[in-house]
């Protein structure tokens, strides 16, 4: 009786959309064909993402046309079980831009900020391969993390850390985003790749330019290449504990060039993705009650706590775009060869199909797609949780923060693939220091 109903209402269901949207009984849509698309960057300044998802849904279902820019469309993926089945399928998505069918159509202008994304040139790193090459590429990267003393890098992040909250600790205010949640990363990321303070800033300034867009993105991007193509010529003569030096001595990297874009995509995504992720479990923190209450409760550990961020707003929005190798029908569109198709990485783990009304059901669940899944799976989510939770722990336990203005004026980065707000301003009691008498005596050891 029970699966009889089901199939009842899901067959009043099939066909209330059918009449809602009558082109699903037509001939699949073309991307090309398709007038006054909605801009994708749209996503990133609501409050909750999902409003836009739920109106292209409505309009169009799980696989909706949008604007990346002026005269560039794109598919967007947003059901988790279609964003699944293309991330594990790179023999019908590939990521290599040089199949983007726009460039035969004159490409992008200079000025564009999705350069970096969509150039012809190719990019000798895995997230930008596909296949046997991919395969190649991928396993040095694999293994360098694998090198990594965890220990190391946790006692690397503390220190960062520390240092940071010494700068604005004895003022009473900060602002989370730009002193702290946006620096640890790139100090952290850093040093791991193998740079010196100095040049991880530059690193992480020309890191942001590139994830901005704008009219300096590509040039941005030939610096972190100069940048990161020096320090390979430098490892390669005086190799160190680094990510760069284990990636120069792997057999599988056959030139200094594979190094470098493969350290650029460290550089870009490690910094850019776990800053997002240090403030938005910040950010929740401090404007949720029932998630600051479970937390401090101690009903949910912080661990937990993180992967809840990870599921209501994701990090990383919206993926880099994969390209059709071939045309293939997706929820009755039509994705042509070279049609970019973009997966909404925070739809998909908000899919209503998927999840139940309340988000606080499944706390602690990892049931999401923020590391990816497939052949281009993030290839360090061990070391990236390491890195947040000590920057979130850290920050915690030092200072009992307060927003300073209203959750609801809380802006958002406008970028169509991080998920971050521009500001986190907070006010905090200001420490009050020991007294003579109340420091320990010399000796002591408790």
């Amino acid at each position: 009786m029970l699966d009889d109903k089901r199939n009842t209402d899901q067959r009043t269901t099939d066909e209330r959309t059918t009449e809602e949207r009558p082109w699903r009984a037509t001939r699949p849509l073309r991307l090309g064909t398709i007038p006054r698309l909605r801009p994708l960057v749209r996503a990133s300044e609501l409050a909750d993402p999902r409003e836009l998802y739920d109106e292209l849904e409505k309009e169009w279902g799980e696989v909706a046309p949008v604007e990346l820019e002026p005269g560039v469309p794109a598919w967007l993926v947003m059901g988790q079980r279609l964003v699944y089945d293309i991330m594990r399928n790179e023999h019908v998505f590939a990521t290599n831009p040089q199949l983007w069918s726009g460039h035969t159509r004159g490409g992008l202008p200079r000025t564009s900020g999705l350069r970096p994304a969509f150039t012809s040139h190719q990019r000798m790193s895995a997230n930008h391969a596909d296949g046997a090459l991919r395969q190649r590429l991928r396993e040095p990267l694999d293994d360098a993390f694998e090198q990594l003393s965890e220990p190391l890098v946790a006692a690397k992040v503390r220190s960062f850390c520390n240092l940071l909250i010494d700068r604005f600790e004895d003022r009473g205010r900060a602002d989370l985003m730009l002193e702290y949640a946006s620096v640890v990363p790139f100090l952290v990321v850093a040093d791991i790749i193998g740079f010196d303070p100095e040049d991880g800033q530059r690193l992480f300034d020309l890191t942001r330019r590139v994830a901005g867009g704008g009219t300096d993105a590509a040039d941005a991007v030939h610096e972190v290449d100069r940048m990161l193509g020096d320090l390979v010529v430098l490892r390669r003569e005086h190799p160190r504990r680094d990510l760069a030096s284990s990636l120069v001595a792997h057999p599988g990297m056959r030139e200094d060039v594979e190094v470098t874009h493969t350290l650029l995509t460290v550089a870009y995504s490690g910094n850019l993705t776990l800053t997002a992720w240090v403030a938005q479990t910040l950010l929740l923190t401090l404007t949720d009650a029932r998630f600051s209450g479970r937390l401090h409760g101690g009903r949910i550990d912080l661990d937990s706590a993180m992967d809840e961020v990870l599921s209501r707003s994701t990090p990383t929005l919206h993926s880099l775009p994969r390209f059709a190798r071939q045309d293939v029908v997706l929820d009755d569109k039509l994705v042509a060869a070279g049609d970019p198709v973009i997966l909404a990485i925070h739809a998909a783990n908000t899919d209503p199909r998927t999840t139940t009304g309340d988000p606080w059901d499944h706390v602690g669940s990892r049931a999401h797609v923020s590391f990816g899944t497939g052949p281009h799976a993030c290839p360090a989510p061990r070391t990236a949780r390491v890195i947040a939770r000590i920057a979130v722990e850290t920050l915690l336990r030092r200072l009992e923060a307060v927003l300073r203005i209203p959750a609801a004026d809380v802006a958002w980065e406008r970028t169509l693939w991080i998920r971050q707000p521009t500001s986190i301003p907070v006010t905090f009691p200001v420490p009050v220091e020991r007294a003579p008498a109340e420091q320990d005596a010399p000796g002591d050891t408790a």
